[in-house]
């Protein structure tokens, strides 16, 4: 009977053990996460997609992992006046990137 309730006990603190791990990895995940988020700043970033230029305002973690994104202007990248949009959509960009970060 004894060694019944030793065996139990044993496996009782284990899992207690493996859950209160759990809980610690879980928080310092989150902590990361937030401080990730408040380092994080606007940026301007523009990329080429479905045959269309996206010019964008990204929040950017200091890793360079993307979290939230606006998007500004979507170009076609056959419109005969793409550079003048490109170029008005990145000066926007830069305005919003500017304002979100004060």
């Amino acid at each position: 009977m004894m060694r019944a309730i030793a065996i139990l006990s044993a496996l009782l603190l284990t899992g207690v053990v493996i859950y209160c791990a759990y809980l610690v990895t879980g928080a310092l995940r989150q902590g990361t996460t937030r401080r990730s988020h408040e380092q994080a700043t606007w940026k301007v970033r523009h990329y080429s997609h479905d045959g269309a230029t996206v010019v964008a305002v990204s929040l950017t973690a200091p890793g360079g992992d993307v979290l939230d994104e606006h998007v500004v202007a979507r170009l076609p990248d056959e419109d005969p006046n793409w550079q003048e949009r490109f170029l008005h959509a990145r000066q926007e960009a830069e305005e919003r990137a500017f304002h979100l970060n004060s």
